[in-house]
């Protein structure tokens, strides 16, 4: 198991920034996951079925296979098995997700040459916010980071949300969801709620207010262990042209060109 390990770190450390050989081999099978849960214009529909049009996420995916001449089976799962599904191989990558130590462990990331997660090749972008409802009033005394005494900051469990909210030392309310976050803010449940602009629908955006940008978050699309240690020239590839595709279908989401690592952003902005 070392063995193995330190092979995906040779592959991993150096980045995906070198040019793949073309026309590699398509994998067979290939099988791609997407959430099953509506975030337009991310990804559009709820549910198994992709809908029409699918979202630039699907786009995007749909754009990087046919440029490296390939197929896959685009699958809809809900959260929790996409997850277990891709830990397990039976799925050989998953949009999008944030870094965790816990997905580091199970899953590859694309690795710059510090051992790290490489943002320059990362598809896409979130701006982390905290949301309140109209109803409540921001404290004159405000700073984007100082909670009032006893308020309490709703953010999905197991997220890249939930370890901003732990590292800055709110008081969290573990949500299985964003879709219930959003409903469980607007019944007062808690005070804030940290997520992504793009999580939240037009309807649900209209029923709150932004206090302001947290953080920025890169996501990826982070292949299986078993995929990427035979796969490594294709991971590395699909890794590619999944962030060019985005830059090409979204670029909100890709501010800059793949390979380059966007500035810091100003917190509460």
């Amino acid at each position: 198991m070392r063995g193995w390990w330190m092979t995906v770190g040779l592959w991993v450390a150096g980045g995906v920034a070198a040019a793949a050989p073309d026309k590699l081999p398509c994998p067979s099978p290939l099988r791609i996951a997407f959430n099953d849960v509506a975030s337009p214009p991310v990804l559009n529909g709820q549910g198994a079925a992709f809908a029409d049009p699918p979202g630039w996420q699907v786009e995007a995916t749909r754009d990087a296979l046919r440029r490296l001449g390939c197929t896959a089976d685009l699958q809809r799962l809900p959260s929790r098995r996409m997850s277990a599904s891709l830990r397990a191989g039976q799925v050989d990558f998953a949009l999008l997700y944030g870094v965790t130590p816990e997905r580091l462990k199970s899953y590859v990331f694309p690795m710059d040459a510090q051992n790290r997660p490489d943002a320059a090749w990362a598809p896409a972008f979130a701006r982390l916010v905290l949301f309140a409802r109209t109803s409540v009033s921001r404290p004159a005394t405000w700073d984007g980071r100082t909670l009032p005494a006893g308020w309490t900051v709703g953010a999905v469990a197991g997220s890249v949300h939930e370890d901003l909210v732990r590292e800055r030392g709110w008081p969290l309310d573990a949500l299985p969801s964003v879709d219930h976050g959003a409903q469980m803010l607007l019944h007062g449940r808690f005070q804030l709620l940290l997520a992504s602009r793009e999580s939240l629908s037009a309807e649900m955006r209209e029923q709150v207010v932004e206090w302001g940008v947290a953080s920025r978050q890169p996501f990826f699309a982070p292949a299986s262990p078993a995929f990427a240690a035979q796969y490594p020239e294709w991971t590395r590839a699909f890794w590619q042209e999944l962030c060019r595709a985005t830059r090409r279908q979204e670029p909100e989401a890709r501010p800059v060109d793949c390979g380059v690592v966007p500035p810091p952003l100003a917190v509460g902005r």
